[in-house]
């Protein structure tokens, strides 16, 4: 239904709003789903102590947004989400999805941040070195970018500013009321021939063929969640299918493009058709070719 991407440097008041967010929401009927570090029993420290960390950190993140989203969610990415490029890809998600996007920027002073920093527990609190380093790479988001529109500016100090921002994002995205003065409502992406699959064939090879890749996507997504941060190794994908062995960490957008390639060349011939135990063969036989 929606993606509604949390921005702003550490201790902003991200994870504040978006609770906010969530409970205005659900007022309205909706389904919410909040995605954070701490869903994903991520460690702030250990996520964002050098770029390798951060870029494994991001990649989590982002495939769980894809995994939650659909026509019924509202997706809340509580987060840095502080490069624009990593930004950029969380909009191509949605688009693919025919979903709603947003932008929340969250904003505090240095030193307020620093005083919530320090007043947390130390397991949670961010090292100087670490905050330091966010708060010196943050790109701002620019409402001049498609990826960073329709963008809601929050001042996370001042509570009355903060409600009056967080109604008028719920209006936009539900289509209520009249947004906040300056803002746009939400509207829903379209997806490209890009981001979608091409039609069935008449013989439903597509069908056959698309819903085979669907669950090898699944099955190596879970195993990867399972893995951590590590390589998920040797991934079972049940009887009469060889395993697919993955020696590094390939996130959802990846598998999806590699299904997008592999269900174009595959449905050269119309008139064929598949088992559900052969369409995984040939995935999988697809993916560990091009995952090398």
């Amino acid at each position: 239904m929606a993606l509604v991407i949390v921005s702003g440097q550490p201790c902003s008041g991200k994870s504040r709003a978006s609770a906010k967010l969530k409970e205005l929401l659900q007022t309205k009927g909706l389904q919410v789903s909040v995605i954070d570090e701490p869903s994903l029993q991520l460690l702030r420290n250990d996520s964002y102590k050098d770029s390798v960390s951060e870029k494994i950190t991001r990649g989590r993140l982002k495939s769980a947004a894809e995994r939650e989203i659909n026509r019924k969610t509202i997706v809340i990415l509580d987060s840095l989400n502080n490069i624009k490029g990593y930004r950029y890809e969380l909009w191509c998600i949605a688009r693919a999805a025919a979903a709603r996007y947003c932008v929340l920027q969250c904003s505090v002073p240095r030193e307020a941040a620093e005083a919530w920093n320090a007043g947390r527990p130390a397991a949670e609190a961010y090292k100087e070195a670490v905050f330091s380093d966010l708060w010196g790479r943050y790109e701002e988001p620019d409402s001049r970018n498609r990826w960073d529109k329709p963008l809601f500016r929050l001042n996370a100090d001042k509570a009355e500013d903060s409600s009056a921002v967080l109604q008028g994002l719920v209006e936009s995205l539900t289509g209520s009321g009249k947004p906040q003065q300056g803002a746009v409502m939400a509207k829903q992406l379209q997806p490209t021939m890009a981001t979608s699959n091409p039609a069935l064939s008449t013989t439903n090879l597509l069908h056959e063929l698309d819903a085979s890749a669907q669950e090898v996507i699944a099955k190596v997504a879970a195993a990867q969640e399972l893995a951590g941060a590590s390589a998920a190794g040797k991934v079972d994908l049940g009887p009469g299918v060889d395993p697919l062995v993955l020696d590094r960490h390939v996130n959802l957008a990846e598998l999806r493009r590699h299904k997008r390639v592999f269900l174009k060349v595959a449905t050269q011939n119309p008139g064929a058709r598949v088992s559900s135990q052969a369409g995984c063969k040939m995935f999988a036989s697809f993916l560990q070719e091009n995952l090398q």
